[in-house]
């Protein structure tokens, strides 16, 4: 009985163990660098009333990889790259804030359309979907 115990307790606290372990392996912090910004690669910009409302946007975008936050203009510009695909795109601008996207973007597939494919039978040309 003793034994089973011991047991159950090591392999409960093995558990905890690595569960704290690779707690720091998956989250990520993320901090802005004010006074910089990633340029010429906006594909939305649009008002907030809080900075934490540009993440939360950037977060449901799939395209967003990153984020410049206008201070004095409370309005976000999402970005398609962030500062380490582009670094020369990446400069000092005084009214903004830069951020990188804190969860990674998910893989997609894309979705394939089907392909058309003609045949011809007794003469009479037939249209055929496939889905590859």
């Amino acid at each position: 009985m003793l034994w089973s115990v011991s047991c159950l307790l090591i392999f409960l606290l093995s558990g905890f163990f690595m569960d704290c372990g690779s707690a720091g392996q998956q989250c990520r912090e993320e901090r802005s660098i004010n006074g910089m910004a990633l340029q010429g690669f906006v594909f939305t910009k649009f008002l907030v009333k809080a900075f934490h409302e540009c993440d939360i946007s950037c977060e449901t975008e799939i395209k967003c990889q990153s984020y410049n936050f206008v201070e004095r203009e409370k309005s976000c510009e999402l970005n398609t790259r962030t500062r380490e695909a582009r670094p020369e795109n990446f400069r000092s601008d005084p009214a903004r804030s830069y951020i990188r996207r804190l969860m990674e973007r998910g893989m997609y597939k894309k979705i394939r359309e089907p392909k058309q494919r003609r045949f011809r039978e007794a003469g009479v040309m037939l249209e055929a979907k496939a889905f590859y």
